[in-house]
């Protein structure tokens, strides 16, 4: 029930055939979010970290690199003369000295890999000689042309953690006449010790960006809807923005999936204010809120989070709506998104009585 894949396909490919016109929830009109720069070239490591040195929105160590389409690294390798189940690094888009969550110091290593024929893109985080991390598959049922559009590393909900985002053109296996070429994005959040990939939130894009245009995925078009204002505070100030709202309903779904207690703990704004049994309760610190876990994510919270959508959210006056009311949320005093509300009176249907 993790993830609804047969959905997720169907949307991909509407995207792709029916070419959805630019667009998204915007609700709020706040300032335009500054454009992210990135260079049009691919530099050397060392050239990268000294023109990244003179970008607003980045850091020495997190260049924005889109390589010419023109002279893609990957155009002169064919997965035709490649041996099955291969991997092949492409250095152009491999880059050492990096400091990734609780990674530091380390390769970041793009390789072209091929299975069953078919090639795909993989990212790793390389420590010396060893893999330390391999970043979840994305798009396994496409097949991988030959650009990758841009490789960058942002923080994209501001928990002060570098997210890494990609974007790579693929073809349709509609055979060689019908065959089109379209781009995908992927977007990778930091959690330390893990990457989750937050594949709703990616695809949504499509959502802003035509897909058949390989033009318009760039890292600063990307990274633009992310920060655009979508959704009202109501407070006279801008907007949330996509990013930060919903990779933060992205994350709470996923801690509920996986019953991942104390990192739902972390975001609650507290005290946290709950009914239950017809008794009003306050919840006052993360370990009260670990002591109550099974009172406050009854089954009916739990399954309206996991029946829920983390994209295109309500919201109103008391901030943004996950499932049909299950959890709401919203940016808190000190600018960090929290769970303001859990409510136990949503709207779920359980016909079978499932537990």
């Amino acid at each position: 029930m993790k993830y609804l894949k047969t959905r997720i396909n169907k949307i991909i490919i509407a995207v792709l055939f029916c070419i959805l016109p630019a667009g998204g929830l915007t609700a709020c009109k706040g300032p335009a979010a500054p454009p992210a720069e990135t260079n049009t070239q691919i530099p050397s490591e060392s050239a990268a970290a000294e023109a990244a040195g003179t970008q607003e929105n980045f850091s020495p160590e997190y260049p924005a690199l889109t390589p010419e389409r023109e002279n893609s690294p990957t155009s002169d390798v064919s997965s035709e003369n490649l041996p099955y189940d291969s991997e092949t690094i492409i250095e152009e888009q491999s880059f050492s000295g990096m400091d990734l969550g609780d990674y530091r110091n380390v390769r970041f290593t793009t390789s072209l890999v091929t299975r069953d024929g078919q090639s795909h893109i993989r990212y790793s985080l390389v420590s010396g000689e060893e893999t330390a991390y391999t970043f979840p598959d994305a798009y396994s049922s496409w097949h991988f042309e030959d650009t990758i559009n841009f490789i960058t590393f942002h923080d994209i909900n501001g928990d002060g953690k570098k997210d890494v985002i990609t974007s790579e053109q693929y073809t349709t296996g509609a055979g060689s006449e019908d065959a089109r070429i379209f781009s995908m994005v992927r977007i990778y959040l930091n959690q330390g010790k893990e990457f989750l990939f937050a594949e709703g939130l990616s695809i949504s894009i499509g959502n802003s960006l035509e897909v058949s245009d390989g033009d318009a995925y760039t890292a600063e078009n990307v990274l633009s809807v992310l920060s655009e204002p979508a959704y009202c505070n109501f407070d006279g100030t801008d907007g949330w923005t996509k990013g930060e709202i919903e990779s933060f309903a992205f994350l709470v779904k996923e801690d509920v999936l996986t019953d991942d207690r104390e990192a739902l703990s972390r975001k609650v704004r507290y005290p946290l204010h709950i009914v239950r049994d017809g008794s009003e309760r306050q919840i006052n610190s993360p370990e009260e809120f670990l002591e109550n876990y099974d009172l406050i994510l009854n089954l009916q919270v739990i399954y309206d989070v996991e029946g829920s959508e983390t994209e295109g959210l309500f919201w109103n006056q008391n901030g943004v709506m996950l499932g049909t009311g299950a959890v709401w949320f919203g940016k808190t005093e000190d600018g960090t998104v929290k769970i303001t509300a859990i409510p136990a009176e949503v709207q779920y249907c359980n016909p079978l009585n499932v537990d």
